[in-house]
């Protein structure tokens, strides 16, 4: 009775902590949320883009560069459109690219991929990926020079000598400071996203000039959706490989936000989309990358700047960079590493800790995707490949756990026999083990290699952007997207939209059904507590994987059920050797 009792008070505190978290911290937290997008649309002006390294004045000399000046983003307004209409613009007219660049300031402040939707609706907005800085949550890239003379800033006025830029083509723009200094910068894109920028200055007066090139990217907000699984943020690649940038990285004052090095690049990272500078790979450089915060929001600045050269009177000094802004592919990037030449830009993906694991499920996915053009079956296909894998682990977990099984009824005599005495009954238990040639721990080592199989294909189907948007069959239309067909409104017929670890889609159901139809072929456990417990983890694992993106759900159900078939018919075939 005081067992049950016990068992009945933890479920009472189980789901009284999930209603707890969701009433007093996860519906506040997303309200916090809006009010803070709102103020910042509402009340930010006056803020300083910063961040800019200062360079070595000169080849040899080694000095600092004076007189970067900091550009101003200009109080802001929510209407985007307005903004961009108002002003004069060069335009952007691509297969996979549409926005514009504002002469005034030469910023690449709006950009749309065009190959994405906001939802699976084909007739939604395509995705916005950069802003410009007076319009809600600015995010933008420029580039320019610092050092000596007067230089163009964030309200020089450029000319350009086309009304827009095309794939493979170039323009070129310009602006003379009335000082003897002409600039120069020459655009072009090629099929996909990656912009080259081609920067020159002409130095007509009559003194030598300290000067170097940076490239900036600026963003207002951008903290991700917080989760472990995924790095969004602030990224680097340098002479140390790959860094990834947290807050927390930001915000500790020994953290070292300046680094020279050769080759690579930096930029910010979402979960789909990466927005990144790439200087010349073998040139060396500095980069930096800060954190403000004003009015309640945060400003991300990551830059680069390349080291000093000296320019006399009628000579002219040339710098080339890179920059990339859309959609984190993983053969594009591979490509811009192999053939472009771009440091470890592949590494964009966040591949986790067993790569060497989630990289070939990757491929093998992407091999069935091929055949059968659908990513659902193309799940089920490889879950039966892992599993064929993985069969001769699983036949001996089986084999054991049928053994186990049959030993039930003498292990229930011996805990009648020993009662608490638990020295005994371990020593009695091991002895009738040895005796029956059963392993226990034979049971838990297949256990062991899937956890990161699972964890691995977790990470496919979640950080890259092939399952996004991605349909399987019926209501499922996107298997990076939780189960949208609801338990908790009756699918739909009661007039409520279930949020937070309430919105349970049938499949989750499902899965927790197979979990417990799994559960009963296992050898049952003696202690009445743990039998209890490990009945309620269907119910909770129900829970928990509500959440999760719809392909997760897909692969574990059918997990389960190959399981499910795998091990009845091993443990009556064992059943039938030993009787």
């Amino acid at each position: 009775m005081e067992e049950n009792r016990n068992f009945i008070l933890a479920i009472v505190l189980t789901m009284g902590i999930l209603f707890g978290w969701e009433y007093f911290y996860g519906a506040p937290q997303r309200a916090a949320e809006e009010q803070v997008a709102l103020e910042q649309a509402a009340n930010i002006e006056n803020n300083e883009v910063a961040g800019i390294p200062d360079m070595a004045a000169g080849v040899d000399a080694g000095g600092v560069i004076p007189g970067m000046a900091a550009p101003v983003v200009k109080e802001m307004t929510n209407d985007r459109v307005d903004v961009i209409n108002a002003r004069d613009n060069v335009t952007i007219e691509s297969a996979r690219l549409s926005g514009s660049i504002n002469l005034k300031g030469l910023r690449f402040d709006d950009l749309s991929l065009n190959d994405y939707h906001e939802t699976v609706d084909l007739s939604s907005p395509i995705v916005t990926l950069l802003n410009p800085s007076d319009a809600f949550q600015a995010y933008f890239a420029d580039f320019g020079w610092i050092g000596d003379g007067k230089r163009p800033d964030v309200n020089s006025v450029w000319s350009a000598n086309k009304s827009s830029l095309t794939a493979d083509d170039s323009i070129i723009f310009t602006w003379d400071n009335g000082e003897g200094l002409s600039f120069s910068r020459e655009v072009s894109l090629d099929q996909n996203y990656m912009f080259t920028v081609k920067q020159t200055v002409l130095n007509n007066s009559a003194e030598t000039l300290a000067m170097a090139t940076y490239g900036r990217v600026y963003r207002e907000g951008g903290e991700g959706q917080g989760l472990f699984i995924l790095h969004e943020g602030p990224l680097r690649v340098g002479n140390e490989g790959k860094e990834e940038i947290t807050f927390e990285d930001l915000e500790d004052e020994t953290f070292p936000a300046e680094e020279v090095t050769e080759g690579g690049w930096v930029g910010i990272t979402d979960k789909e989309w990466l927005v990144a500078l790439v200087p010349n790979q073998e040139e060396s450089f500095t980069t930096n990358v800060t954190r403000t915060t004003q009015n309640g929001g945060q400003q991300f600045h990551v830059n680069f700047a390349t080291a000093g050269v000296s320019v006399a009177p009628g000579a002219s000094a040339e710098k080339t960079s890179r920059f990339f802004a859309g959609a984190k592919e993983v053969e594009l990037l591979e490509e811009y590493t192999e053939i472009g030449g771009v440091k470890m830009f592949d590494y964009a993906i966040d591949w986790g800790w067993f790569h060497f694991i989630t990289k070939p499920i990757y491929i093998a996915l992407h091999f069935f995707y091929g055949i059968v053009g659908n990513f659902g079956i193309a799940i089920l296909l490889l879950t039966l490949v892992i599993k064929g894998i993985l069969f001769p682990l699983a036949n001996k977990q089986y084999e054991s756990m049928g053994r186990m099984k049959k030993l039930a009824p003498q292990m229930q005599k011996l805990k009648e026999k020993h009662g608490d005495d638990r020295a005994k009954m371990q020593q009695e238990t091991m002895q009738l083990y040895k005796d029956e040639k059963v392993n226990p721990l034979a049971s838990c080592l297949p256990i062991f290699v899937q956890i990161p199989i699972f964890f691995s294909l977790y990470k496919v189907l979640y950080v890259t952007i092939d399952m996004r948007h991605a349909p399987f069959f019926g209501w499922i239309k996107d298997l990076s997207a939780p189960d949208p067909l609801l338990v908790t409104n009756l699918f739909g017929l009661i007039p409520w939209e279930p949020t937070g670890f309430l919105a349970i889609g049938i499949l989750p159901v499902f899965m927790g059904v197979t979990m417990y139809l799994q559960q009963k072929l296992n050898p049952p456990m003696t202690d009445p507590i743990q039998q209890k417990v490990f009945a309620f983890m269907p119910i909770m694992f129900t829970f928990i994987l509500a959440g999760f993106s719809v392909g997760l759900v897909i692969y574990w159900t059918w997990n389960n059920i190959l399981t499910i078939c795998q091990q009845w018919v091993i443990m009556r075939r064992v059943e039938a050797k030993e009787s």
